[in-house]
């Protein structure tokens, strides 16, 4: 089992810094710095969007490789069955996260 309030905590100031518009990959690295080499973990998601609908994941991806992201996400087509998967997007997410902050 990973580290679940360390997701929770990552996931409220990602949010919260977006929604002021002061992240940028400078502020987003050093926020990631007390997260460096740790089993982060989606367990503790607490479901958090920002105002336009993002996700902790998704805020990461756009502010860290944003042409990136628009290629995962331009044409997402959601399942019925699962609206908020998208593999492109969460594989992006995963090479972000380890290359960036080895997460595991």
């Amino acid at each position: 089992m990973g580290w679940n309030e360390g997701y929770r905590i990552m996931e409220q100031q990602v949010v919260s810094l977006y929604d002021a518009g002061i992240l940028s990959k400078e502020v987003l690295n050093a926020l990631m710095q007390p997260f460096c080499d740790t089993d982060i973990d989606h367990g503790g998601s607490q479901d958090l969007k920002s105002k336009d609908g993002k996700s902790a994941d998704d805020i990461i991806c756009f502010i860290m490789e944003p042409k990136k992201y628009r290629e995962a996400t331009e044409g997402f087509v959601p399942d019925p069955e699962e609206p908020d998967w998208n593999e492109k997007l969460y594989d992006l997410n995963y090479e972000i996260t380890r290359q960036e902050w080895r997460f595991w």
